[in-house]
């Protein structure tokens, strides 16, 4: 490995963030492509603030997601957990009349609440993340749906307030939610790089024997990680219906996979212990502009989903092929040293 210290400038940058590069250039690649396939329409700044009021609700999930992932777990609730904070929001505001903020903080409060009891049954009863997380993916699906009744509730009558454009407005055209999810993703990226705590979740997910033998206490991490991703998944529940108008019950659903993909993507594996907040934001940037791509060039929505898989792959290939030459070299190395 000493052939890395020996490198400097541009060169360096590329071999440490070659896995952000790769991905930088994929998204780059499915830009061109459509741009080629449809002009007018990629040259229109409508395109584009189009989708930036539509993938911060994939993005924003997905941001905590990776924290969750990086530790070695899953997390599957979070679909129903941005329908719940939201409902208690839309109740709130119902009870009040008007758009108080103390909705805003109740809803998160039970999306915090929904990541604490994960983080509970995870690492104190020790449920598989994969199985806990189902549960509770059906029990607070459940829970809005007793309380709707499988009805919907209007927003409507509150939009134009300022809590609207504090959440969803405008800004010179471009959605405020997606300076949310630009705002969120660096802040996860400073707790990642830059906190102590942000290491613990790397250390934790690359070997979780070797970090309690040196003094990190896994399961209170393990248990805020899943705190804050449950605030943060009902924070992009609550922006979703704002932005909508109107509470969904199914409201989630269509993002979970989504923003699994954009984790994957984005160059997180699912074994932990890797990925990176930079990789998620442009994984979810991806996907979006493969949808309105698709449907701008005029091809069926159908081919969507094959499009996703086809990118998902290609990017996993990447990604795989980087990381088998790493270990080739560390092999290598190895012999060499002993």
């Amino acid at each position: 490995m000493a052939e890395i210290y020996k490198m400097h400038g541009i060169k360096k940058i590329l071999y440490e963030f070659k896995l952000q590069f790769v991905i930088t250039i994929i998204f780059l690649l499915i830009w061109l492509a459509f741009y080629l396939l449809n002009p007018p329409a990629f040259s229109n700044p409508f395109t584009y603030t189009s989708i930036m009021g539509v993938v911060p609700f994939t993005i924003i999930p997905a941001i905590s997601l990776t924290l969750v992932i990086i530790a070695g777990e899953i997390d599957l609730s979070f679909a129903s957990v941005m329908a719940l904070g939201p409902l208690v929001m839309a109740l709130t505001w119902q009870a009040f009349g008007e758009p108080t903020p103390l909705g805003i903080l109740l809803g998160l409060l039970a999306g915090l609440g929904a990541g604490l009891l994960n983080g509970i049954l995870i690492t104190k009863l020790g449920i598989p993340s994969l199985i806990a997380t189902i549960g509770t993916l059906f029990l607070w699906r459940g829970v809005v749906l007793v309380v709707t009744e499988g009805f919907s509730i209007p927003l409507g009558e509150f939009r134009n307030t300022l809590i609207y454009s504090i959440f969803v407005g405008r800004v010179f055209g471009i959605p405020v939610q997606f300076f949310w999810a630009i705002v969120l993703a660096i802040i996860f990226w400073i707790i990642l790089n830059r906190h102590k705590f942000g290491a613990y979740i790397y250390y934790i997910g690359d070997n979780r024997t070797a970090a309690r033998m040196v003094g990190i206490n896994v399961d209170r991490v393990l248990i805020t990680v899943y705190a804050i991703h449950g605030m943060v998944a009902a924070f992009a529940g609550i922006l979703d219906s704002l932005e909508m108008a109107t509470f969904w019950p199914a409201l989630g659903d269509i993002y979970m996979l989504k923003s699994i993909a954009s984790v994957v993507i984005g160059g997180t594996p699912v074994t932990g212990g890797v990925g990176t907040i930079y990789g998620t934001f442009l994984g979810g940037m991806i996907l979006g502009f493969i949808e309105m791509g698709v449907l701008a060039s005029g091809v069926s929505g159908f081919w969507i989903r094959l499009v996703h898989g086809v990118v998902i792959i290609i990017a996993l290939a990447a990604q795989g092929i980087i990381r088998k030459g790493e270990l080739a070299k560390i092999r290598i190395m190895r012999l060499l040293t002993t």
